[in-house]
């Protein structure tokens, strides 16, 4: 039985580092949502498939090779707007009835622990994004106003410009009492970047070329309810009500002075990360075939960034009485070195709160689009893109400490892969992207511009790692807009898009949210529960580009 108890301590230990798992989830989304907030109607109502037709000032972005195309002195201004709807649902099944089983009960029959998420329904409660020096900060809308500006000397062949834009700015509240706490009462990612210098060049007539770089703040923040909803845990406890009835076993190792409740929370997760400057390039090429036919190239670099700061512990008080009540027992462990690590490491300070410094390696993996632009009559224009990001880059994350951490050692001595005294590698196992794009515009009038798009969306996440914590799957993007010219020096764009992702992720089918396979110590919140959820967007984009 000690076995059994210390082994469920290892994986335990093992369950609230792999929480750590969580702060990877928004930035995943910022390359996995390509180019949904950039602000930028023209692309946006096009499907994004504007890489042989980029789209302005925001070319720096999308292939900067367009650069080339704008003369003299030009300013652009843009707004996005968006609305979310993003609910989760948890619903018990006959496996689920079985698994509980072995839940401890109350003399009435009744479950000592009731799970809150069972047969129940998660809803945002309000948007967020991380600010520097404020970390999480909920807001009342979705909402952005940035803008560029851009410089061709008369009679140059190259044209300068920069940009502040935003790659991806994220984040959500929940209730105290929503299930989906589990996967963070309250989380939220900013890149945001703000300066961009950038060149293209008219190589020849028909041949441009562009390139630019990036420099992006990056900042993450954190607030979760973590708990291990593992069944064997329902076992454990049942064995430890016969232990802890007989007094002389508790007077010799103290297993009862806390319990763990397999619904219960462990713990409580604060992280507040952020790197000030982080640098990316952009490189395009741009070829006027015919008249009619435009090809179009573009490279994205990745990001390979550390974002620092600081994370924060806390344990629930029955964990706390429990984990102390273990490591001070008067026990003879003999000479084995790695039971007395793992003993004598488990003590938690008074009132269960542990704060350090952390490190977290981000990589937003690299992108290559190429398209092109045919005129398929004087009024009727078609692009189409492919896109290819490497997402399996995300086949693990690494979370590094300050200070080396026994335990950690300990888990990797006894044979835990991806552990080591200060460093902890997180497996994801995501796969490598193809995305299409097609968009349409059609010349109403010499001043009016009408536009649609559709994009199909690959998520690059395998059926068994699909979760609550990152609910976008495959989904389809449509939008409409129009570009109108205000004049013969300005352009007022505008255009609406809508995508929607529903995943349906039956009860033991993922390893990262709901196994139900006993030996799952790792980050496992809905286990045995099928889990249903609906991301749902509506976008509003505008942007106004003049001389001046």
């Amino acid at each position: 039985m000690h076995f059994k108890l210390l082994r469920y301590c290892f994986f335990s230990t093992i369950s609230f580092l792999i929480v750590f798992l969580l702060v990877w989830a928004p930035t995943s989304n910022g390359q996995m949502a390509q180019n949904l907030m950039l602000g930028n109607a023209k692309a946006l109502s096009l499907g994004n498939a504007v890489t042989a037709d980029p789209p302005g000032i925001d070319s720096i972005h999308f292939n900067p090779a367009g650069l080339a195309r704008l003369k003299g002195k030009q300013v652009q201004l843009k707004f996005i707007l968006t609305d979310t709807e993003f609910i989760g649902e948890f619903s018990t099944n006959p496996a689920y009835d079985k698994l509980i089983a072995n839940i401890p009960k109350n003399p009435d029959g009744t479950p000592k622990t009731v799970d809150i998420a069972a047969n129940s329904e998660s809803k945002i409660k309000s948007f967020a994004i991380y600010l520097p020096g404020s970390g999480i900060t909920e807001i009342p809308i979705t909402a952005a106003l940035l803008g560029g500006v851009s410089f061709n000397p008369p009679g140059s062949q190259v044209t300068f410009a920069t940009s502040v834009y935003a790659p991806m700015i994220l984040g959500l509240t929940r209730g105290d009492d929503d299930p989906g706490k589990f996967a963070g009462k309250s989380l939220a990612f900013t890149r945001l970047t703000l300066f961009s210098p950038s060149i293209g060049y008219q190589v020849t007539d028909e041949l441009a070329l562009g390139a630019s770089l990036g420099f992006s703040y990056t900042g993450l923040g954190l607030d979760l309810d973590y708990r291990a909803p593992n069944f064997a845990i329902g076992g454990l406890n049942s064995i430890l009500d016969t232990y802890c009835a007989n007094p002389a076993f508790v007077d010799a190792l103290d297993l009862c002075s806390g319990e763990i409740g397999p619904f219960d929370p462990i713990f409580n997760l604060q992280v507040d990360v952020d790197k000030t400057v982080s640098v990316t390039f952009n490189f395009g090429v741009l070829w006027d075939i015919a008249p009619w036919l435009t090809w179009g190239f573009a490279y994205q670099s990745e990001a390979n960034d550390t974002l620092e700061g600081d994370i924060g512990i806390t344990f629930a008080p029955d964990i706390v009485s429990l984990y102390n009540g273990f490591a001070s027992s008067d026990l003879n462990l003999g000479a084995d070195p790695l039971l007395n690590a793992l003993v004598r490491g488990l003590s938690l300070p008074e009132g269960g709160k542990i704060e350090s410094k952390g490190r977290i390696t981000l990589v937003i993996p690299q992108h290559v689009s190429t398209g092109i632009s045919l005129m398929v009559t004087p009024r009727l224009k078609f692009n189409v893109d492919v896109k290819w990001a490497e997402t399996s880059k995300w086949e693990s994350f690494r979370f590094e400490f300050d200070e080396d951490i026994n335990i950690l050692g300990l888990l990797g001595a006894i044979g835990v892969d991806g552990v080591d005294t200060n460093a902890l590698d997180i497996p994801r196992g995501y796969e490598d992207t193809i995305n299409w794009g097609f968009g349409v515009e059609y010349l109403y009038s010499d001043n009016l511009k009408l536009r649609m798009g559709y994009e199909p969306r690959k998520a690059g996440i395998p059926d068994d790692k699909l979760d609550f914590l990152f609910p976008l799957g495959d989904m389809d993007l449509y939008s409409i807009g129009f570009s109108y010219n205000i004049d013969n020096e300005s352009i007022f764009d505008l255009a609406l898009g809508y995508t929607k992702s529903q995943l349906n992720i039956p009860a033991g089918s993922s390893t990262n949210g709901n196994d139900v396979r006993a030996d799952n110590f790792v980050y496992n919140p809905y286990a045995g529960l099928d889990v249903e959820t609906t991301l749902e967007t509506f976008m509003l984009e505008m942007s106004y580009q003049t001389h001046f």
